[in-house]
């Protein structure tokens, strides 16, 4: 196993988590154990502001739940094609023109959850801080917090640039969302600079603990099929004192009042080998 992962120690269970499913759509799930990657195929036609789905991997690291304020360094690495149809696109293709030729609206992230309790972090339903970090945006998809002009800051890991947003969701959850300024479909990368940037600024707690961390795509909208494919997904966490690194102060819209809409709770580059088996969870939430 490389020594950057630890995923592979570890089974990866797969959720559909059609948490919102319309009368007039369906989801699919295809999981292949080895290597770990998955396909869903989707397609909601109601309610186009609305997450749907959010079909996705759990990754597994024995150092979780981890204080914000002691990890020294938290990478994470995903590949992911997306494209119209019921047929998967080879890894890193993203057909951009099909899927705006149908509408869709969707996203790809990581979905990361903390509480300052530790029994709360690890549940999505639970966890009081929601961090997401987006690597593809597709139509209409927009972060909490896009509508009311919130934007709090912009960082630049490697030759990813991104945007922070704040809002909440229904459910009282603070949700901070980090936006690729362009789609990404290979991702590896140290993230804790985005995770400073919050606790630093006094947006989240430095005593918030993450306990869980998912990978894979919202599904907003698509009146035809859609096939989002995930492989190459790791989580690597180092325990230890955070760096003293340079964070930027957050815009004043940040500290704006934030919005509410449905949504679903549930680059330094470096190579990975993802070693270990998948188990489906083919449980609705």
């Amino acid at each position: 196993m490389n020594p950057q992962d630890d995923s592979g120690a570890h089974s990866l269970p797969v959720n559909p988590n059609a948490w919102n499913p319309d009368g007039h759509g369906f989801q699919c799930i295809s999981i292949q154990d080895s290597p770990p990657a998955f396909d869903a195929t989707w397609a909601w036609v109601d309610e186009p502001w609305s997450v749907h789905s959010y079909p996705h991997v759990k990754l597994a690291t024995p150092a979780l739940p981890a204080r914000l304020s002691s990890i020294s360094a938290l990478f994470l690495s995903a590949q992911w094609s997306m494209g119209p149809g019921s047929h998967p696109l080879p890894a890193l293709d993203v057909d951009m023109s099909g899927l705006s030729a149908i509408d869709v609206a969707a996203n790809v992230a990581f979905d990361i959850f903390a509480d300052r309790n530790p029994r709360f972090a690890g549940n999505a339903r639970t966890a009081e801080t929601e961090i997401m970090i987006w690597l593809g945006k597709f139509g209409a998809a927009q972060p909490l917090g896009f509508a009311s002009g919130s934007a709090c800051l912009d960082i630049t890991l490697g030759n990813t640039h991104f945007i922070l947003y704040k809002g909440q969701n229904q459910r009282g959850t603070s949700v901070f969302t980090w936006v690729a300024t362009s789609n990404v479909a290979s991702f590896a990368a140290e993230v804790s600079p985005l995770l400073q940037s919050l606790w630093r600024n006094g947006l989240v707690s430095p005593y918030s603990k993450i306990g869980l961390v998912e990978f894979g795509s919202e599904a907003f909208h698509s009146p035809g099929n859609v096939t989002f494919s995930a492989s190459g997904f790791g989580i690597h966490l180092l325990p230890g004192p955070a760096p003293e690194l340079m964070v930027e102060p957050v815009t004043a819209t940040c500290s704006a009042a934030i919005s509410v809409y449905m949504h679903c709770k549930g680059s330094w580059l470096f190579s990975l080998s993802i070693i270990g088996t998948v188990t489906t969870a083919l449980s609705f939430f």
